[in-house]
């Protein structure tokens, strides 16, 4: 009998785990991530440019002004900017 009892016990623990584990690491609900690089996040476009150098100059002056900019890697170059600083970056750029 002392065999069938460690048996229900092993089991019993290795049942437990498997609740454990399922409620603090199975329940992963993030979305499946962007492999064609047309999904930004957060960030919002502010302006489009055929050329890298176009882009690169275009996120030095949204960032002399204050703005937090980036631009993609891929052409056409999206120059981008948080929610928060969209109307500061159009107004920027149309300077």
């Amino acid at each position: 009998m002392t065999g069938f009892y460690q048996t229900a016990v092993v089991f019993g623990v290795l049942g437990l785990l498997a609740l454990v584990l399922r409620y603090f690491a199975g329940n992963d609900k993030r979305p499946v991530p962007d492999l064609d690089g047309t999904d930004f996040g957060l960030l919002n476009e502010v302006a489009v440019v055929p050329t890298e150098e176009a882009a690169i100059v275009l996120v030095q002056k949204l960032k002399r002004n204050g703005v937090r900019a980036t631009r993609s890697r891929n052409a056409p170059y999206r120059v981008m900017v948080f929610p928060a600083d969209v109307a500061n970056a159009r107004l920027v750029l149309r300077s």
